[in-house]
């Protein structure tokens, strides 16, 4: 035992990490989705790794600012702006180029609740101003503790007894080094657990609906780490390419394993330190620009945050519609500045400016998963980049060669390309980017079969009660509840490819019929005749009646039991034309489809579009708008949720809930005017489905489209292979 432990103990740190990660991904492949008992010392690895940071990240920062001078500070701050803006512009060639490697797809997705929620303004003065810096550090607001920091260090410049405060502060940091270095020995275990989680849990589908994304941005950033920010520094300064990449290599490994390249600043820190050290060039002047860069720089919009905006075109593309190129400036000059923040306030408010389903901001969670390590990953490099660069200007050691700056931009250039091409060709032979999502809609069926419910192809005879007899007690004596239903209502009524009748209307108006012992008889019918119908009892109850004053007067309405969002549907192209209420209320000469009555949606067209030169043109429904028999409409007045089954059917279509708060549309039972005691029941039932969870099972599968396409069981080498089922 003690020999295997001196052979584990003689092997080097990266090698021990990579052991970790291989026997890692064992685990998860072996266990599969029970790896999940590691999470905790995942947990516990991370935490000890974050517990120094802050602390280190106050001091450093005190100290660097500190112990320099006047000039020299304002020399700092003038060569680290300039090497920012160079490093900005490489990201964004990057940025630029790569999204040309995704293949050609045509997609839509079911409706998501993120499409109509409002989202919070990004506050530049609440992550950068504290008024309480314990608060910030109990909040983790790092961007106000590193400003907190720099001010108390810029005031100790010119004060002539510093050193009796950055003295011990050396000390504390130094042990704090010590205490890291430590927990770095700890990173096998680490990420043995991070890695046997990860490689436990993530879906095949996971990783085929984002396999695009996940390859584009790994190749970036590897161009980025290993290419383009080593070659900036080997184009100007003494150190080689070898230097530069090897300097902190277990640093940047575990950044990259641990999801963090915030963990490993004093690390990266000292590296550098080291390495300009072994060159002769570490003074009073390097040692200083090593510390303050690093730090600082980890707050400004790094090349591995910037890496991320990657998202932005990678949903436009997979909404159908490519980012042109045209549009790569303003998703800079506005993403380059938002990116002060975290990434999960950036994207939503990128994705709203160009009028991007929001829904699809949801994928971006998941992929931090594996990007997030990427990213890291760049960010460290980026750090490492802006050291040496900041040290090399600060002490005069900057090397301008046009020989060795040609080669180096040569050589990222021929990379780009090459990465570029390369990755284009893989995605275009082995992504399958077909479409399937309208078979997904049309496949779907009901969770409840009824073997005795009728479905009537054309109107029954009515059937209205006697005299001095209620509707309710005339359905009991004939044993059914006849239920009025609109064909091609997706999703709320249809028909499946089986040819069965199916939707969130008809499984809950099943339910009820169910709740009083009748069978359910549906009966297609046209909604202009539905206060007719209802009133002869052709039928006895309509779902789906909206809540306007159109029908007030025509029939009789039980509570809701759904309430949608009016939105708009357009084609692909032009859906930054409807993204907000404000450019709305300025469109000239559009056309806009409604359904049935301009009145009984009224309210929806004055707020969305009030004062607006606007023609209003009515259609029976909506489904002849996206069979295109009107090309002179521009958008469809619509419930979102109806819009975007449609857009399953028609992918070359989007859906818009213009912001800020767009119209809420409830939906209820529509009744004769008078039956009084079926209202009742029928209120009483809601409240029951409401609250037993009956109503929102329907609404999660089919309007959310959960559970709409079968998902086998997560595989594992336990199970799948040696039968085993603890």
């Amino acid at each position: 035992m003690r020999a295997i432990y001196n052979r584990w103990r003689s092997l080097g740190l990266s090698a021990r990490i990579l052991v970790g990660l291989g026997v890692g991904i064992g685990l998860g492949a072996f266990f599969g989705e029970r790896a999940t008992a590691l999470q905790p010392v995942g947990d516990i690895y991370i935490r000890l790794m974050q517990m120094t940071v802050l602390p280190y990240l106050i001091t450093s920062l005190v100290i660097a600012f500190g112990q320099l001078e006047v000039s020299q500070a304002r020399r700092l701050a003038l060569r680290g702006g300039g090497i920012l803006l160079v490093i900005w512009l490489l990201t964004a060639v990057v940025l630029m180029l790569f999204p040309l490697a995704f293949p050609e797809f045509t997609t839509a997705s079911f409706y998501s609740e993120a499409l109509v929620e409002q989202r919070e303004p990004f506050s530049f003065t609440d992550i950068y101003f504290t008024n309480n810096p314990f608060a910030s550090l109990s909040g983790n607001v790092v961007p106000a503790i590193v400003l907190f920091s720099c001010l108390i260090g810029i005031g100790l410049m010119t004060l002539p007894d510093k050193e009796k405060l950055l003295d011990p502060m050396r000390i504390w940091n130094a042990a704090i080094v010590r205490v890291t270095h430590f927990v770095i020995d700890l990173t096998p275990v680490g990420v043995m657990a991070l890695a046997a989680v990860l490689a436990g849990t993530i879906t095949m589908e996971a990783w085929l609906r984002l396999e695009v994304y996940f390859v584009v941005f790994g190749v970036a950033a590897l161009v980025l780490a290993f290419l383009i920010l080593p070659l900036l520094v080997t184009a100007v300064t003494p150190f080689s390419y070898r230097e530069v990449v090897g300097v902190a290599k277990e640093a940047l490994l575990t950044a990259f394993i641990a999801n963090s390249a915030f963990i490993v600043l004093p690390i990266l820190i000292d590296r550098c330190k080291h390495l300009l050290e072994r060159h002769g060039l570490l003074d009073e002047t390097s040692d200083s620009a090593a510390e303050v860069m690093i730090p600082v720089m980890f707050n400004f919009p790094n090349a591995g945050k910037l890496l991320t905006l990657l998202f932005i075109p990678f949903a436009a593309w997979l909404s159908g519609a490519p980012l042109p190129f045209s549009d790569y400036p303003t998703l800079l000059a506005a993403g380059i500045p938002s990116y002060f923040a975290k990434a999960q306030m950036a994207l939503p408010f990128l994705i709203d400016l160009f009028g991007l389903p929001q829904d699809l901001f949801q994928l971006y969670i998941p992929t931090t998963i594996l990007t997030g390590k990427f990213d890291s990953l760049v960010t460290a490099v980026n750090l490492i980049v802006f050291a040496l660069l900041a040290a090399a200007g600060m002490s005069g050691f900057l090397v301008f060669e046009t020989g060795r700056i040609l080669r180096a931009g040569l050589a990222m250039l021929a990379g780009l390309f090459v990465a570029v091409i390369g990755t284009g060709l893989l995605l275009g032979a082995v992504v399958d980017t077909s479409y399937n999502m309208d078979k997904v809609l049309t496949s779907m069926h009901k969770s409840t079969l009824h073997a005795d419910t009728i479905v009537h192809t054309g109107l029954p005879e009515a059937d209205p009660p006697p005299p001095d007899t209620s509707r309710l007690a005339w359905m009991q004596e004939r044993g059914s509840l006849r239920i009025g239903f609109a064909p091609d209502n997706l999703p709320m009524s249809f028909f499946n490819r089986h040819g069965e009748l199916v939707g969130f209307d008809i499984e809950l108006s099943e339910d009820f019929a169910e709740s009083l012992g009748l069978r359910a008889e549906f009966v297609p019918v046209e909604w202009p005749a539905i206060p007719e119908l209802l009133k002869s009892g052709v039928i006895d109850i309509m779902p789906g009646i909206w809540y306007r004053p159109f029908w007030f007067s025509k029939l009789q309405l039980s509570d809701p039991y759904f309430t949608g969002t009016v939105g708009l549907a357009t084609l692909d192209h032009r859906r930054h034309d409807f993204r907000n209420v404000a450019s709305l209320r300025q469109s000239r000469g559009l056309v806009i489809g409604v359904p049935l009555d301009s009145t009984q949606i009224r309210s929806s067209m004055e707020y969305y579009f009030d004062g607006a030169d606007v023609e209003f043109r009515v259609m029976e429904f909506w489904g002849a708008f996206f069979e295109g028999a009107d090309p002179e409409i521009d958008a469809f007045l619509m419930p979102v949720e109806n819009a975007s089954a449609w857009s399953l059917l028609y992918p070359d279509y989007t859906v818009i809930a213009p912001q800020p708060n767009p119209v809420r549309l409830p939906s209820a039972f529509g009744l004769a005017i008078g039956d009084a005691a079926l209202r009742h029941v029928i209120n009483e039932w809601i409240i029951f489905a409401d609250n037993s969870g009956l109503v929102q099972r329907h609404y999660d599968y089919w309007i959310l489209g959960e559970g709409a396409e079968d998902k086998p069981p997560r595989w594992s080498i336990m199970e799948n292979w040696l039968g085993w089922r603890p």
